[in-house]
């Protein structure tokens, strides 16, 4: 194709849905009319008798046809709109009022509003709830819109981009044809499109031709999978050979048959036929993508096959099928339902106690009420509902929604945190999600990737093994080993190949060679080439850039390039090296290339040598190989030899943990390929299955293999992963690695990691420990045998762990299983055929695997990670009751399953249970299965690309930042989101608390002590503050001891901050400093007194008070009587006052470690607000008598009258505070102290672990932050006296005062500026 403007006819799409024979709807397919053109482009005469085409029979596939006109009416097919914005204006708002009220606090809160609306059923006021709750909905309602609106100013710009569509002049003449600029959202399927260098694509298209040579194209799709790295893509050869001119272009006639659209991203099944002429198979080669960007190329023509929604991208978008939720929400929400079963009972009680009273105290002798707050008739069929609507603030209305922005500060925080910031990639952590911020506080088990994830993901060739030689690459430096210096062998080799007498040897190793540089997909691109820097090289001008998607494969082709067997070019049909420096460039025909999958393992591709011989050359994991080799009887000797020496290199690479593929070769002849290549052509146009009937077919090829020879690949660790590792260990986290290698591999990366320690017992589980032979083993007998292993590896582990048969003390033995992938699978394969989703022996697998200290999976496919995950998450799940570790091996350890007695009793004590949480960590888009399936997923930004962070919940760019994220942010989370979650509870049972304890002086008739506006404004403006500040800036630990003693992670493990008991805890504090703040100003503000018809509005009367009357009072069923009812406003002003100052103090001061200026701010600024809202609303307050001659709560400028004139207001304030705290928190944490100085003394059970003198070290000086993390760190190793306090969070809070470690508002004081 010339670089010149093209211009062509337009190619549109005759679309018509019909009924096929089997009743299936097809999509396409209609013979085009008298005098229509069909086909792609052109015309043809009437009813188009000049195409011959098969039609399709499946309704699973659809047909493009392409003709010139718009397209037909009616289309089945959607237009390339593109739309991920969730509302539209006119359903935004049903929807959602629906998503809102699909919460169950917000349809509770709905129907008390409703309630309140009923006349005489409000003692609240009718409109106290509903405005709240329509408040806090319409916030998230305005969040939800603001963020759709930006997500359709995006869809706008997307689907507004210009397209270049050829049109097809009316008269059909190409000649007057010409590109049509329209939207993107004007694209329709069978459009053909023309794209230029660096434009975006903006269908899934059908490239049809390309400016570059023989059709092929790059692409990059960072926008899709992050991967940066180019890829081919090419036109079909009938195609590019035919459309290579505008006449050639306009005069092109074919039909399209693909695939129903799909998510799936690797996978495209399709054909594309002629007329008159055989199918030809398409593939993903042959498919650009949606948002792919083209790049090295100047254009290409392309037919749309899927637009706008039906494009794979938008059908990939995966959701999970349920939202994850964290395990502290499902405590709370089971406290809240306790709360609304309390709330009624208590509502029950009130009514009661109502009816009781009302019997003999409601009316005076001349049958007027007694009170102002009673009516004539007693209405007892709504009481219970007055009770319910008084009683309903108990659930907090706005703990959600505050929770979300705490949330959202707390990530704010990680995201800017520069201990998990890689400088050198620009990279800091990232968060897709702020709702699952306290599960990183509570991990037990990691499920990592290896490659990528532990390690660089950096490929390093460093050693091949051919011809009986084990050979280094010249970059590899000298070894202790018989590996020789490949720069030498090469030259060895060269010299034979000169003279013409190449011995045997000589042979193996070229042939090897060429087998490297040839069975791959690799694409070299020209434009990111430089100069060569070695004088040897005059056959090119340039070094040779090589991309692919596969690391390995580059590494592989880059090695063959050093040792002069460079692969200069690809054809559609060729491959051209230079070998040797020769002065010549030699063409390999490419025959068939038989890609790479993840079930396979392997790859094949069949050439042509130049001698005319016909080569299949496959290369994969060693057990796949070994497999298909043929019998060492028909070897010769020295490839015997070789072979044997190769397999003695391989197991050496592997325990070294480098990354070891086999090589293996068969000369075909003529007549075999040509109709094995026959099958083949059938199979790769197959409409369905096609994967299953390509593999198969392959599997036909590729056998009695002749071994050439194995690579090895080292993939480095990365920094700080054995630290991390161990750390992760003392903070009581399993760790397991999932990877895809071999068991020696595995196990040697494992050992490199510190995964596997120096007196790790380890136990594996394949199949020559369970004693399986051979492929053919059924598989009844292979489910007995690992059944055998798991049973004795179960009494192994138990002896391993146990000092003695009946001691409950175990031994601090360090345990690891190595289990491989094919094991898994047979477990699989026996519960599909007995119908058992998950049998005995896989659960007592799990068992063993969960109660073991790490574990290693090798030969695991990304399906089997996800299979794993999934099934140790519902084990942990099932078994989270019992104590000590969700695994019954652990509890047996332990001393035993619990007893039906200790069950009950752990119930009614409320102990707090493991969390049993589990993380994925990945980095490929092939760990996305296994994220999704965690309860939390930890995307690594690696080298392959960003689906993975993508798809997962939080990013980091390092394997070592999951000391941070975890230990630090996790454990704040935890703490924070805990305290926060308590002190709403609390806060709410401390207000409205005294509405239940006011019913005693009000006769239990539901009468508010709290003016309505005044009780509706409590959590919105005088007690949401301090919450939200401590679930944002509380810090109990700082930084620098908590990553210093991985042990006080536990903390968050055990659910120490949040559970039943402490919750019991909090509440009763709540009811104890409510009672308190109704019963002290009860006492001196006349509740238990007679008034004197002198007596005062505001005047305390309990001074005058005899002890008679006192008692007298008290025992009245109503103990105000008839008397002071005027003074509601002072009583429930005091009590509110109170109340603020309660909620304040505690949460801000007493419950919170780090003191900042912002708790100062706060807690000042909560209370003043409370005194302006006071002076105003008494002024704007209606006159007295407004309401009526007996209402108690007219207060019309009352307030100043009592903060200004009467300092006994302020006394009976700071006298009600005091009391509370005095005999509830401040006693409560004496007691606290009082129990950690006798367990631990003064200085903390030995002096030498409390105080810690570190200097610097070579006389440089230690900075203030590394001087704690030290001091921290040699504390713990001396924690481990009579008392092991490592993992006791009041013990380290006492250390670090003793040391003065502080922290400040966003960071620790101590913490390193970067």
């Amino acid at each position: 194709m010339s670089d010149t403007k093209l211009v062509g006819r337009r190619f549109c799409v005759n679309y018509e849905a019909r009924t096929n024979a089997n009743g299936r709807t097809e999509r396409g397919l209609s013979q085009s009319g008298a005098g229509e053109s069909s086909g792609v482009g052109g015309s043809t005469g009437a009813g188009g008798g000049a195409q011959q085409f098969d039609h399709p029979q499946r309704g699973s596939f659809f047909s493009i046809f392409s003709r010139g006109g718009k397209p037909a009416r009616g289309s089945p097919f959607v237009d390339n709109t593109v739309r991920t914005a969730r509302f539209t204006v006119v359903s935004f708002l049903p929807m959602q009022l629906l998503i809102q009220f699909s919460k169950v606090a917000n349809v509770y809160f709905l129907l008390i509003s409703a309630l309140q609306l009923i006349p005489t059923v409000s003692p609240t006021g009718q409109f106290t709830t509903i405005l709240p709750l329509s408040f806090f909905v319409v916030v998230s309602m305005v969040k939800e819109g603001y963020d759709d609106y930006f997500r359709h100013k995006q869809d706008a710009a997307e689907n507004n981009s210009p397209v270049y569509r050829l049109h097809v002049s009316k008269d059909g003449n190409p000649a007057n044809s010409s590109w049509e600029k329209i939207s993107c959202k004007n694209v329709h399927v069978g459009d053909i499109i023309r794209i230029k260098d660096r434009e975006f694509v903006p269908v899934d298209l059908i490239v049809l031709s390309s400016s570059n040579t023989g059709g092929v194209c790059f692409v990059e799709t960072s926008n899709l999978d992050g991967e940066t790295n180019l890829k081919q893509r090419q036109a079909l050869k009938c195609t590019s050979d035919s459309i290579h001119d505008l006449s050639s272009l306009a005069s092109y006639h074919a039909m399209i048959h693909t695939e129903s659209p799909s998510g799936d991203l690797y996978n495209f099944d399709g054909y594309l036929q002629e007329p008159g002429a055989s199918k030809t198979p398409l593939t993903p080669i042959q498919l650009l993508q949606r948002g792919a960007t083209l790049r090295n190329t100047h254009e290409i023509y392309g037919i749309a096959v899927y637009t706008g929604e039906e494009s794979k991208i938008r059908m990939n978008s995966y959701t999970p099928p349920s939202a994850k939720m964290p395990h502290l929400q499902h405590v709370t929400n089971k406290v809240i339902i306790l709360i609304l079963v309390g709330l009624l009972l208590l509502s029950g009680v009130g009514s009661l106690a109502y009816i009781l009273w009302d019997r003999g105290e409601r009316l005076q002798s001349n049958g007027e009420p007694r009170h102002w707050y009673l009516t004539v008739q007693s209405n007892y069929s709504l009481l219970f509902f007055t009770f319910v609507v008084l009683f309903n603030a108990f659930i907090p209305i706005a703990l959600y929604v505050s929770m979300e922005v705490v949330k959202v500060v707390q990530v704010y925080f990680m995201m800017n945190d520069l201990d998990m910031y890689d400088a050198e990639r620009d990279i800091p952590c990232q968060a897709n999600t702020s709702s699952l911020n306290e599960e990183l506080g509570q991990v037990q088990y990691v499920f990592s990737d290896k490659t990528g994830t532990l390690t660089e993901n950096v490929m390093e060739f460093r050693l091949f093994s051919v011809a009986g030689s084990s050979v280094r690459h010249p970059s590899c430096p000298p070894r202790e080993d018989d590996s020789i210096d490949g720069s030498k062998v090469m030259q060895s080799v060269a010299t034979g190949m000169a003279r013409g007498a190449l011995t045997e040897e000589h042979e193996q190793i070229h042939e090897f060679m060429l087998s490297m540089a040839l069975c791959h997909a690799v694409v070299p691109d020209l434009s990111q080439s430089t100069d060569l820097s070695t004088s040897n090289s005059s056959n090119s001008s340039k070094q040779i850039i090589y991309q692919s998607a596969s690391a390995d494969e580059v590494a592989i082709v880059n090695a063959a390039r050093d040792l002069q067997y460079v692969y200069k070019e690809r054809h559609p049909s060729s491959i051209i090296l230079n070998i040797l420096n020769h002065p010549g460039d030699a063409e390999y025909a490419l025959l068939t290339l038989i890609d790479f999958t993840s079930d396979r393992k392997r790859m094949s591709t069949v050439y042509r040598y130049p001698d005319g011989r016909i080569m299949l050359l496959t290369k994969g994991a060693d057990n796949v190989i070994l497999e298909r080799l043929c019998q060492d009887s028909l070897l010769t000797p020295s490839q015997l030899s070789a072979k044997k020496k190769t397999l003695l290199d391989i197991t050496g690479y592997a325990n070294e943990g480098l990354r070891t593929l086999l090589y293996g070769y068969r000369i075909l002849n003529e007549q075999e390929y040509v109709a094995w290549a026959q099958k083949y052509a059938e199979a790769t146009t197959s409409i369905t299955n096609r994967a299953e009937t390509i593999a198969h077919v392959a599997e036909e090829l590729e056998r009695d293999l002749v071994l050439l020879g194995a690579t090895a690949i080292e993939d480095r660790l990365q920094d700080g992963v054995p630290e991390t590792i161990e750390n992760l260990r003392r903070a009581n986290i399993r760790v397991w690695m999932l990877t895809g290698d071999k068991t020696e591999t595995a196990i040697n990366i494992g050992r490199t990691c510190n995964l596997i320690k120096k007196d790790s017992h380890i136990m594996v589980l394949n199949d020559e420990s369970c004693k399986i032979k051979g492929r053919s083993s059924s598989t009844a007998d292979d489910v007995a045998l690992i059944r055998a292993w798991i049973d004795s590896s179960i009494d192994q582990f138990m002896s391993l762990k146990r000092v003695s048969p009946k001691s409950p003390i175990l031994r601090n033995s360090h345990v690891l299983v190595v289990v491989e992938g094919r094991l898994l699978s047979r477990l699989e394969k026996h519960a599909g055929a007995t119908d058992n989703a998950q049998d005995a022996t896989t659960e007592k697998l799990l068992d063993l695997l969960i109660a073991c200290d790490n574990v290693i999976c090798c030969r695991f496919s990304p399906a089997q990670k996800a299979l794993l995950v999934r099934a140790v998450k519902n084990r942990l799940s099932k078994q989270h009751s019992l104590p000590g570790g969700s695994s019954p091996l652990l509890t047996e350890l332990q001393g035993g399953g619990p007893s039906t007695w200790k069950r009950v009793l752990d119930t009614l004590l409320l102990r707090p249970r493991q969390s049993g949480v589990t993380l994925g960590v990945g980095d490929g888009a092939n760990d996305i299965p296994m994220l999704l399936s965690a309860h939390v997923g930890i995307g690594i930004t690696g080298r392959e690309g960003l689906a993975a962070s993508r798809a997962s919940d939080y990013s980091i760019a390092k394997f070592r930042f999951l000391q941070p994220l975890l230990f630090v942010h996790g454990r704040w989370s935890y703490q924070r989101i805990s305290l926060f979650v308590l002190g709403t509870l609390y806060k709410n049972f401390c207000f409205y608390g005294t509405q239940a304890v006011f019913q005693f002086w009000c006769g239990f008739s539901g009468t508010s002590l709290f003016e309505q506006w005044t009780l509706a404004s409590n959590n919105v403006l005088f007690t949401s503050l301090p919450v939200m500040v401590v679930g944002m800036f509380e810090k109990d630990l700082n930084r620098s001891t908590l990553l210093a003693v991985p042990e006080l992670y536990r903390y968050g493990q055990e659910n120490k901050a949040f559970n039943f008991r402490v919750q019991i805890r909090w509440l009763l504090q709540g009811m104890f400093h409510a009672i308190i703040s109704v019963l002290i100003p009860a006492i001196f503000y006349g509740g238990f007194y007679r008034s004197t018809p002198g007596g005062s509005l505001t005047t305390p009367l309990f001074f005058s008070a005899n002890t008679t009357s006192w008692f007298q009072q008290t025992l009245l069923s109503d103990g105000s009587g008839e008397y002071q009812e005027t003074a509601l406003y002072p009583f429930g002003t005091v009590s509110y006052t109170a109340t603020v100052l309660f909620c304040t103090i505690k949460v801000l001061y007493i419950e919170s470690h780090n003191i900042t200026f912002v708790h100062h701010a706060v807690g000042a600024l909560t209370f003043i607000v409370w005194v302006l809202w006071q002076f105003i609303y008494s002024y704007i307050w209606a006159p007295k008598g407004f309401f009526g001659a007996d209402t108690g709560y007219e207060y019309s400028g009352l307030y100043f009258t009592i903060i200004h004139t009467q300092l006994r207001f302020w006394m009976v304030v700071i006298l009600t505070v005091v009391i509370g705290l005095v005999c509830e928190d401040i006693g409560l944490k004496f007691f606290e102290l009082l129990s950690q100085l006798v367990r631990h003394g003064f200085w903390g059970g030995r002096q030498d672990s409390a105080v810690v003198d570190v200097g610097g070290q070579g006389g440089k000086p230690v900075d203030e932050y590394e001087l704690a993390s030290q001091k921290a760190r040699i504390a713990a190793k001396n924690a481990m006296g009579e008392h092991n306090w490592a993992n006791d969070v009041s013990w380290w809070q006492f250390w670090e005062k003793q040391h003065g470690v502080r922290s400040s508002l966003a960071k620790d004081a101590a913490q390193r500026e970067a």
